[in-house]
């Protein structure tokens, strides 16, 4: 499941109290991810890769390998909020919490990385970048020479930092770290899902993400959204909507799951909206459906 989908189906419906701290975090680290991906995209940058996993001498994950003209750049992403130090090469925070885990990671990552550059003999310099993505991080001390990192105040960089004169060899590059990417999924599958019973149910609307407050009126067959004003047709709300149930679960939903997610009495128009859009799966007694676009 793409996280930057899974992070925006969560968003206003995580009931923070109810989730654990792991959860919480990994939730932080997504909304990390999910701001670069966003500046990349903005940038109009197309050779990078997001969630790459590698198994060519150690199992790694990388946040970002974006492939430029003369250098491939590895981008680790931490959304740390606070006031953090570096000492003796490991990052502290306010409280003197030790943080081993980014440089541990970005030297792990770098070095697996290189493996797979000489072994296809690719001639271009790596540089990995630790880069913090939370406007309300701050480091107290001087950056070590040997570490390269890039603040939040310094995120604008990004769009100058890459180059695409090269595209078609920029391309080939791409295709081989691809064709090197490695399912983890029986690893990491199941980690920091979050219960289905700990997300809030109802419509979303498409646009400001926000939940729909007002009653629905079902002859109407066009809503508008009471945040944002956003108008979008009844059909087109459910299917949005059903969408994210089914990214939020994870797996295929009933119709009575459907029906209690968007909070709607009458269950004729999700049935049409489900047998129309999803792909049907028969499991006596009931019946699931799956997005087909995950097909």
């Amino acid at each position: 499941m793409d996280s930057h989908k899974y992070l925006l189906a969560l968003q206003n419906r995580i009931i923070l109290e109810k989730i654990e701290d792991e959860t919480k975090n990994y939730i932080i680290g997504l909304e990390g991810e999910v701001c670069i991906k966003g500046l990349l995209d903005k940038y109009k940058q197309s050779n990078y890769i997001y969630n790459l996993n590698l198994n060519y001498k150690n199992r790694v994950q990388i946040d970002f390998l974006v492939i430029s003209d003369d250098t491939i750049f590895h981008l680790e992403v931490k959304h740390y909020s606070g006031d953090y130090s570096i000492h003796e090469g490991q990052l502290l925070n306010e409280y003197g919490t030790m943080f081993y885990t980014p440089f541990q990671q970005i030297k792990r990552a770098h070095y697996e990385l290189n493996h797979v550059i000489t072994h296809y003999n690719i001639n271009r310099e790596l540089k990995s970048f630790l880069v913090f993505s939370n406007p309300k991080f701050t480091l107290k001390t001087h950056i070590p020479n040997n570490i390269n990192v890039l603040l939040p105040t310094e995120l604008h960089k990004l769009q100058y930092m890459f180059k695409n004169n090269k595209s078609i060899e920029n391309s080939r590059i791409l295709k081989i770290f691809k064709s090197n990417h490695s399912d983890f999924s029986h690893i990491y599958n199941n980690v920091n899902k979050i219960p289905i019973e700990h997300l809030r149910k109802g419509l979303k609307c498409p646009r400001c993400k926000r939940l729909y407050k007002t009653t629905l009126e079902i002859n109407k067959k066009y809503l508008v959204c009471e945040a944002c004003l956003y108008k979008i047709a009844r059909q087109n709300l459910y299917l949005y909507n059903l969408k994210e149930l089914y990214i939020c679960k994870k797996e295929p939903f009933t119709l009575n799951e459907a029906q209690k997610w968007c909070q709607l009495v009458n269950s004729l128009t999700i049935r049409r909206v489900v047998e129309k859009y999803f792909k049907s799966i028969d499991k006596n007694p009931k019946k699931y459906y799956l997005d087909n676009e995950e097909l």
